[in-house]
């Protein structure tokens, strides 16, 4: 399935689109925002997330994340990887950084213990998704993650100026 099939999926089917804003992709929250690529390519803004951010779509299927602080940048090169991170990642961000020092693996499987305290269906939601939408473990997708974010190419471009790299 393509990323346009994929996204018209996501858009038809109310129990996948409700269960990924749980994640924080909401469909609902595609709002036109002036964001768009370095180049002056505009970016189509595809979902919102809880805290103010953006999921775009570059012209060449490329998704690209601009956070209402500021940072931004390629999170994967097709819908289907990106959503197989927001499904899988505790946190987009804290693939990134590790708040306490500690390596990311642990820091990221002490925050799925936390969601999972006040929401036992986490596991049983992921799985739900991962089957309908045939989501790969986020896990193996975490060097990928770091090395898109990397690609200067992709750093969006706002009213206020290029957007901050989200590597620390």
């Amino acid at each position: 399935m393509d990323d346009r099939d994929l996204l018209s999926l996501l858009r038809t089917t109310p129990w996948i689109a409700d269960l990924l804003v749980s994640f924080g992709f909401d469909l609902r929250r595609a709002v036109t925002k002036q964001v768009w690529m370095p180049s002056g390519e505009p970016l189509e803004m595809i979902a919102g997330d809880t805290a103010g951010g953006m999921f775009l779509r570059a012209a060449d299927g490329a998704i690209v994340y601009a956070g209402s602080a500021g940072e931004g940048g390629l999170i994967a090169r097709d819908l289907h990887t990106a959503l197989a991170l927001v499904v899988g990642l505790p946190s987009l961000h804290g693939a990134f950084v590790s708040l306490s020092g500690e390596p990311l693996g642990a820091w990221l499987a002490a925050a799925d213990d936390e969601i999972r305290a006040g929401r036992p269906s986490l596991d049983r939601d992921r799985d739900r998704l991962r089957a309908a939408l045939d989501l790969p473990v986020a896990s193996t997708l975490l060097a990928a993650l770091r090395a898109a974010a990397a690609d200067e190419g992709y750093r969006p471009v706002g009213e206020q100026g290029p957007y901050r790299s989200m590597l620390r």
